[in-house]
């Protein structure tokens, strides 16, 4: 007995990021110096020494920065942006159109990198609005209430940014090569009488819901019914 849905997708999490670089003076042993570029000035000796450290988005003050996201990711996303822009100037190619096997292939491609690239879009949007948030500050001359409001506005973007990028991360792991083929799924009662039957066919109708749910097609090979319920095997 078996159940064959059709091709689903399924990433691996595993979000990475490349946190930026920030300077802290750190002193070794040696003579005084004058000070040159590159070393704290009034510290004779010592010399700047780039530390990790993630950067964000401060709202203290007058400051609204967006932290910027790692620089591996968006190089990824604007080459997966070109791409889809080709790929949608092919398609629209009358050669194209008429190689079924070609449009097809050109069709899957450019509807995966569809959803990661209006996704890049919009994080774009976000880093524009909080842009004009910290020209709101800056325009606003004391009035604390646009200031406020701009502030709040800065903090939700950059709560959708974060989560976009966490998205982009994961859309842009390479795919495992079975993800797009078929499985074949077989349910047998275990030991337990008319539990282990019904237990099974509670099992294959939470299977057939899920497939419905994603889309995909459940065909029931062969099925051999419990008589208390549920199925010996299906």
């Amino acid at each position: 007995a078996s159940l064959v849905p059709a091709a689903a997708t399924m990433h691996s999490a595993m979000a990475t990021c490349a946190p930026a670089m920030a300077c802290t003076s750190v002193a070794r042993p040696t003579r005084a110096r004058a000070s040159k570029p590159g070393r704290s000035a009034g510290v004779p000796g010592s010399i700047d020494v780039p530390t990790r450290r993630r950067p964000h988005t401060s709202t203290r003050g007058n400051a609204l920065v967006a932290r910027a996201a790692p620089k591996f990711l968006i190089d990824k996303l604007e080459s997966s942006t070109q791409t889809h822009k080709e790929l949608t100037f092919r398609l629209a190619d009358p050669d194209v159109a008429s190689d079924a096997k070609e449009f097809q292939k050109l069709s899957k491609a450019l509807g995966e990198l569809t959803n990661v690239v209006e996704q890049y879009k919009r994080f774009k949007e976000c880093e524009l609005g909080i842009f004009e948030a910290k020209q709101m500050v800056r325009d606003a001359a004391g009035d604390l209430e646009m200031e406020e409001m701009a502030r709040e506005e800065a903090s939700t973007l950059l709560a959708e940014m974060d989560a976009l990028e966490e998205k982009m991360t994961l859309a842009l792991l390479p795919t495992d090569p079975l993800d797009a083929k078929n499985i074949m799924l077989e349910i047998r009662a275990g030991t337990g009488g008319d539990e282990a039957g019904i237990w099974a066919g509670d099992l294959w109708k939470m299977y057939q819901r899920h497939a419905n749910n994603q889309g995909w097609q459940a065909t029931i090979v062969s099925q051999n019914p419990a008589d208390a319920g549920g199925d010996k095997e299906i």
